[in-house]
């Protein structure tokens, strides 16, 4: 990939020249810088991801070129910022307490909830740190004065800014808007004991008690400017399980630790050195990603498919409230004669009447906690204006926990019941479901037949381990399949391609064949990559195009 001109600067003085077509002019504009951010839960091992990440970007060109690879750790820029600020921080240490590690934590939340100028909190403030250490690493690189307010402009070099790590939804929002498509959130699986292990292992004082809650906290702060690492994972554009060791207790390679593979599939998707299909899982998980859009939920969208053993998506489900006839409410196939009689829609957000739209499940537990307030004594004494207060705290218990009174079939439900309608068996089927399965879901999974359950999202209100540890298994090593004589259903996290990147990833958009001889080939797009980020504002790319446009009229009419 040649170096880009630095658009608007060259293409506008050039006058006198043959004009260039837009195509040229859009790519002239490509900055060939990719940002990685990485994510997970506590103890889940960003960092090997992400300097696993790093060292195979370094051995990878792309045409001639070597990559430029930058890693930002989020814990620098807390240090830094703590430092400007003269707050106390705890020293880098290879072997940390958990204390001084929740001391991080304390900054990072301090960071997220600074008031700015306008007086609202930047919870995107870790992340805005980074992207100024993005902004400074190119100046450096490209020998530009970094001044206040003034952009600092790529040189067309390949460069990677690898980000470790993420904890916030803000933080990914902020990366988005302003790197766009060139901006791969990776999120890192691993499953809960193993990272209680790690974090033993990490900080001397981690006994499980603590790690749970530290975890806990890390996972789904109270205050919306603390840690949020459960909304911001499923965000994720690729997903790799890291649940494995690198290396086995005497020091051996692990056979079964495939994260180079997997990060390397990665490259090849986004640098399109080779062509790659989606795997029979990202299939199935990008079905249940569409199936999730039909729901109109006030909680939230849940989809769902069910896939049998040769990979064909039999069914698909979302959560949604049922329907008379089977299947639940939504939008229906009708006629011009059948609009007049159409039915009702049923679903919480659609009632007939405007004051019954609100959702049934949260309604019933307001009425339980004021059932509860009026008969327990000594909370029926305290007084009306401190009664907002407590319900709040009391839905804060297990109470807001209770699901049971929602109106929705759930996904997993739904799956299960169309498959049933359409006599297709369900014995040694495979689910894939965006959100981890609740008690209820599970029970039923389990009665049906399924052999195996992958998830994007977590779902803490799920008694699911608890309620039937004696049929579900979580970790897949030395596991059998139910159907093929094993004794529980495999849940675990989905790993691949994430269906907000599986269209950009596996659409067929240039060619793949010569077509005179039918020899296959390998290129990039047309109109570009991901690396095509535009080192100039659309403003800019409108004054090169009239520009360039304004000088060939010109040098017709002297012609």
């Amino acid at each position: 990939m040649a170096a880009a001109p630095n658009l608007p600067f060259e293409i506008l003085n050039n006058k006198g020249r043959h004009q260039r077509d837009s195509r040229d002019i859009v790519l002239g504009g490509g900055a060939n810088e990719l940002v990685f951010g990485v994510v997970g839960h506590a103890g889940a091992g960003t960092s090997t991801v992400a300097d696993t990440l790093a060292k195979l970007l370094q051995q990878t060109k792309v045409g001639q070129d070597t990559f430029e690879v930058e890693l930002i750790v989020a814990q620098t820029v807390i240090r830094e910022w703590a430092k400007e600020r003269n707050k106390p921080f705890p020293p880098v240490a290879e072997k940390p307490t958990l204390h001084q590690v929740q001391e991080l934590q304390d900054l990072g939340d301090a960071m997220r909830a600074e008031e700015t100028e306008g007086g609202v909190a930047d919870h995107s403030a870790v992340a805005r740190r980074m992207i100024l250490k993005i902004r400074a690493q190119r100046g450096e690189k490209t020998h530009q004065a970094v001044e206040g307010g003034k952009p600092v402009k790529p040189d067309g070099k390949h460069r990677v800014y690898i980000l470790d790590s993420l904890r916030h939804p803000a933080e990914v929002a902020l990366l988005r808007h302003i790197y766009q498509d060139a901006f791969i959130l990776i999120g890192v699986v691993c499953e809960e004991e193993k990272r209680i292990e790690r974090l033993g292992k990490k900080c001397k004082d981690a006994g499980r008690e603590n790690a749970l809650e530290f975890m806990r906290r890390d996972a789904d702060a109270d205050e919306k400017h603390g840690q949020h690492v459960a909304d911001t994972f499923h965000l994720s554009d690729f997903f790799v399980d890291h649940s494995m060791d690198r290396t086995n207790r005497d020091g051996s390679s692990n056979r079964l630790w495939e994260i180079n593979d997997h990060l390397m599939r990665l490259l090849r998707i986004l640098t399109h050195s080779s062509l790659e299909r989606p795997t029979i899982a990202e299939t199935a998980m990008h079905h249940a990603s569409s199936a999730q859009l039909r729901s109109a939920c006030l909680s939230r969208q849940v989809g769902a498919a069910l896939v049998d053993s040769g990979g064909n998506i039999v069914a698909t489900g979302t959560n949604e409230a049922p329907r008379a006839g089977g299947g639940v409410y939504g939008e229906q196939f009708r006629d011009h004669e059948e609009e007049e009689k159409a039915e009702l829609d049923y679903r919480c957000a659609y009632f007939e009447k405007s004051s019954d739209r609100y959702c049934r499940n949260s309604r019933t537990q307001l009425e339980i906690i004021r059932h509860l307030i009026a008969d327990i004594p000594v909370l029926a004494k305290v007084p009306p204006a401190e009664q907002p207060a407590l319900i709040e705290s009391l839905r804060k218990t297990e109470l807001g926990a209770l699901i049971e009174f929602s109106r929705a079939v759930h996904a997993e439900m739904d799956a299960l019941l169309t498959a049933a309608r359409k006599g297709v068996s369900i014995v040694g089927t495979r689910l894939f479901v965006t959100t981890f399965p609740c008690h209820y879901c599970a029970r039923h999974l389990v009665a049906a037949g399924v052999d195996e359950v992958q998830f994007i999202e977590a779902y803490p209100k799920s008694r699911a381990i608890s309620l039937h540890r004696d049929a579900i298994e979580l970790e897949g090593i030395d596991w059998k399949a139910p159907s093929k004589g094993g004794t529980k259903v495999l849940i675990h996290p989905f790993s691949g391609v994430a269906p907000r990147l599986y269209k950009r990833a596996f659409t067929k958009d240039r060619e793949l064949k010569d077509k005179l001889t039918g020899e296959m080939r390998v290129q990039e797009p047309d109109w570009g990559t991901p690396w095509h980020l535009r080192s100039v504002g659309y403003p800019e790319m409108e004054a090169a195009l009239s520009e360039e446009t304004a000088s060939t009229k010109e040098k017709a009419g002297e012609e």
